[in-house]
């Protein structure tokens, strides 16, 4: 069962898309009944994601700053990062599923949006939660801190990393011999890797405590691998459990790490990165902190 607090910061986040997307959207649709449809798209493709970055980014912010998140309201700058950090995961999310690319009908136990909604409409969605990121960014008051964090933010999803991962990711399943543990390691740091790491830089310089960025980039490295991780072994084993295929037979698609790793050495390998992440929130002595480190090895879904 996740803390009070955690549920508060969801809850928080949540709030503040909503609040964000009322304004959006406003009075603008009320004589096009195509456009109203479609913002029932965009707001469910925000609505399913745990939100752990925004989290992350909220609790780091808090812990730097020194302030609580009683004290912050919807102008604040760190809830627009929060808002643009999941926005553009969305967005890369509602592409993932597409038929052309994952093909994937189900996520967090609800129909994906192309699926619900049809892919042309998951497309736009995904084009305007895209757009929607820099533009939300934009509103950050300081603008030079603006224009940084939405540089930090381009860069990372941008063609030498996020679609360059993607792209490897869609070749190496047309081309699995060409495809080691290395080349895989370098992909889902492209893919996934760059945007949190990413993600803790916004946050920190944010907060003006630029002497975490270092330490705390090596946790991150190693939190979001312990991430892909745990969502490989979570899908072997329900894989097992809930379609009563043989694990063995999921193993051997090449773009799992448990391909090269087997089962038993990638729970061990979860199990160091996570020890390795909670040494390095020992130095904000964070129980929040060390609670969502321990939550990416521990999570059931």
């Amino acid at each position: 069962m996740l803390p009070n607090w955690y549920t508060t910061y969801k809850k928080f986040i949540e709030d503040n898309i909503e609040i964000y997307l009322d304004k959006y959207f406003d009075n603008n649709l009320k004589n096009s009944e195509a456009l109203q449809k479609f913002e029932e798209v965009v707001r469910y493709s925000v609505k399913w994601w745990k939100k752990i970055r925004a989290i992350l980014a909220l609790e780091f912010y808090l812990l730097l700053s020194h302030k609580k998140i009683e004290n912050l309201d919807n102008n604040s700058d760190i809830v627009k990062i929060c808002l643009a950090l999941e926005f553009v995961h969305a967005y890369s999310l509602l592409q993932d599923d597409m038929p052309c690319m994952d093909n994937d009908v189900l996520r967090r136990g609800q129909p994906t949006v192309w699926s619900k909604y049809w892919e042309y409409n998951a497309m736009l969605a995904s084009d305007v939660l895209n757009t929607l990121s820099y533009e939300v960014l934009s509103e950050i008051e300081n603008k030079k801190i603006a224009i940084e964090m939405t540089k930090i933010l381009a860069k990372s999803t941008g063609f030498y990393w996020m679609i360059w991962g993607q792209i490897e990711d869609l070749y190496f399943e047309e081309n699995p011999d060409e495809l080691n543990q290395k080349k895989l390691l370098s992909l889902h740091k492209k893919k996934t890797g760059k945007l949190i790491k990413a993600s803790v830089k916004m946050w920190i310089i944010m907060s003006g405590n630029t002497k975490y960025l270092k330490p705390f980039s090596h946790f991150w490295e190693k939190l979001w691998l312990a991430f892909q991780i745990k969502d490989d072994i979570l899908d072997v084993e329900w894989t097992a459990l809930e379609t009563g295929k043989s694990v063995w037979e999921w193993i051997y698609e090449k773009k799992w790490f448990i391909f090269f790793e087997w089962l038993k050495k990638s729970k061990q390998k979860l199990k160091d990165l996570i020890n390795s992440c909670l040494e390095t929130s020992k130095i904000l002595k964070s129980e929040k902190l060390e609670f969502i480190t321990e939550y990416v090895g521990n999570r059931k879904k």
